[in-house]
């Protein structure tokens, strides 16, 4: 069972989709794996929903969205247009908000001489572990998601495929996968 900071009983979820896929988290990822939730992150004080870090594999930053598939106008590679009770609201596309909440923690990992690769190293001064990012879409089946353009504006911007609501049962595999560094 991964470490979850805070606990689940300790923290508070804006939604019912980030508590689920918590619970999953904790209970599917390995021992070894620390996953962090909520936390401020970077000079913005930004929040992504879980930084997940994994001694072998990385570190991955997710999102997790309960949005359901008639609830969304119109996408692109930046913004979402989602219909609500208040009309048309315009958000930042998942996957452009997760890559940033990424790059925000490996900039403030790189700051420390121990993290990042050697001088000398093609990659010198570059944090020395593999790491992703991803979306996580609670209420959107793999059918629903495939049937859509959403692959062209949030999977395939990120190295690491969104998650639909009916893969939760595989999703720490999934991870595992993604997090695991390629030769």
């Amino acid at each position: 069972m991964a470490l979850l900071i805070p606990k689940i009983g300790a923290a508070r979820f804006d939604t019912s989709g980030e508590l689920r896929f918590a619970e999953r988290l904790a209970e599917k990822l390995e021992d070894n794996a620390i996953v962090w939730r909520n936390i401020p992150i970077g000079p913005r004080g930004r929040y992504p929903d879980f930084i997940a870090l994994h001694p072998h594999r990385g570190l991955l930053a997710l999102e997790v969205k309960d949005w359901r598939i008639e609830s969304i106008a119109r996408a692109d590679k930046l913004r979402v247009e989602l219909i609500t009770a208040r009309g048309i609201v315009t958000v930042q596309n998942p996957i452009e908000q997760v890559r940033e909440y990424l790059f925000a923690v490996k900039h403030l990992l790189e700051r420390d001489a121990l993290l990042v690769c050697p001088a000398g190293s093609p990659f010198a001064g570059k944090l020395a572990a593999p790491f992703g990012w991803g979306v996580v879409l609670t209420n959107i089946t793999r059918r629903q998601f495939d049937a859509t353009d959403l692959r062209e504006v949030i999977a395939v911007a990120s190295p690491v495929a969104a998650a639909a609501s009916n893969q939760y049962s595989s999703a720490a595999p999934m991870l595992r996968t993604r997090m695991t560094p390629q030769p």
